[in-house]
């Protein structure tokens, strides 16, 4: 295996905007996709463009995959509800292997269903018994990516919602499966847990100060990137991020520097009298009052000392605040809770010279997928209805 170091030069500020090295780029709306009445869109779970221009999505509470045509029309659906061959539960992840596969991760068995992404004929599955086959000391095995070099990524928990591992797994149903290692994901403070004066409960709450390592992968498997937490010791501050390339091996440690924004005593205090959950658990008579509720989430949350530069808002093993091209740009979604501004850092992929650019997203605008200069994004109406939109890359000047 081969390790490389790509240095960013560039700085992250926080409240002053970038380093002036860095090119700013802009978005331009260039379409949208065309879903029919009978097909409605709630929350797109993810979505991954094809090389032919075709794009599926996975939608929370539609049944299967949706794939468009290259011109943005609705072709059909793949998949369907049920427990048997080529059927689904609970469809959470997909994506292409090569150009011709479709792959759906079913979190309700677990399950992994390969299907022709032309036809959407089913063409295999990976079901529960393979799994359950390498569950180890009665923790279960979750798979959710299929890469390029036809290996299925899964997790495990090493400690119980606190260090995931990690690992990846031969695709070949007739053999037994045998997974390796990847890596080794912290998780502790992706949420924290005040604990209440009543029983053993707790209240679980995100925590916004902070963030675990992170996991991406692009939409064709073909890489691979964790990003580890941010190290906020020295000035500047850096996090890493270890990008592999899965077919040749190659790891990139790519270390980017920014201007960490210190957390003053009162955002934190404002922060916890803001939370919802404080006052169900008030009602419940949990906390006898709601300051004490606040005390309780802020003996839990610890001494947090500034904002993290990548915004984490993961649902599940893989982040949200970070895209990936096949090409193995990096996107990432810097964090800036004051104002809510939906900036995001590009970082140039392989064999790149540490090239960087700065993006500006509209306000409501979820980035969902990047192939080269296009983008995918979520965007709301007035009445909060979904729509996919398909915007452009114009690159900008230094």
């Amino acid at each position: 295996m081969t390790f490389r170091v790509v240095a960013i030069v560039a700085v992250l500020a926080q409240t002053s905007g970038l380093a002036a090295q860095e090119r700013r780029d802009t978005l331009v709306v260039v379409s949208r996709l065309a879903v029919p009445d009978s097909v409605p869109l709630t929350y797109i779970e993810e979505l991954v463009p094809s090389p032919d221009g075709s794009i599926y999505v996975l939608d929370a509470r539609t049944e299967g995959a949706l794939a468009f045509g290259p011109d943005g029309a609705f072709r059909q659906r793949i998949g369907r509800r049920g427990e048997g061959p080529g059927e689904l539960l609970a469809p959470w992840r997909l994506g292409l292997l090569g150009r011709d596969t479709l792959w759906v991760v079913d979190a309700g068995r677990p399950r992994v269903n390969l299907y022709d992404a032309s036809t959407g004929e089913s063409l295999a599955d990976f079901g529960p018994a393979t799994w359950d086959a390498a569950a180890v000391g009665g923790e279960p095995v979750r798979p959710f990516a299929v890469l390029a070099n036809h290996r299925v990524l899964a997790f495990r928990w090493a400690e119980r919602n606190a260090l995931a591992e990690l690992l990846s797994y031969p695709v070949d149903r007739e053999a037994a499966p045998e997974g390796g290692l990847l890596s080794l994901l912290d998780l502790r403070d992706r949420s924290l847990v005040a604990q209440v004066p009543t029983g053993d409960g707790g209240l679980q709450l995100r925590n916004p100060f902070s963030h675990s390592d992170m996991l991406a992968i692009d939409p064709s498997g073909g890489h691979v990137v964790v990003i580890r937490r941010p190290h906020p010791t020295g000035s500047p501050a850096f996090f890493t991020a270890e990008r592999r390339d899965v077919r040749s091996g190659t790891v990139d440690t790519v270390r980017v520097p920014y201007e960490p924004r210190p957390l003053k005593a009162g955002e934190v205090r404002a922060w916890a009298e803001d939370l919802g959950p404080v006052d169900r658990m008030v009602e419940l008579g949990v906390f006898p009052s709601r300051a004490a509720g606040v005390d309780a989430v802020l003996g839990a949350l610890g001494a947090p000392r500034h904002y993290p530069p990548v915004e984490n808002r993961g649902r599940g093993i893989v982040d949200e605040g970070v895209l990936m091209d096949p090409g193995g740009w990096m996107w990432f979604q810097l964090h800036h809770p004051a104002d809510g501004a939906n900036e995001w850092i590009l970082v140039s992929g392989n064999g790149g010279a540490g090239e960087v650019s700065h993006v500006t997203v509209p306000d409501g605008v979820r980035l969902l997928a990047v192939r080269g200069d296009r983008v995918w994004a979520e965007v709301r109406d007035a009445l909060g209805r979904p729509a996919v939109h398909v915007l452009r890359i114009e690159r900008g000047g230094r």
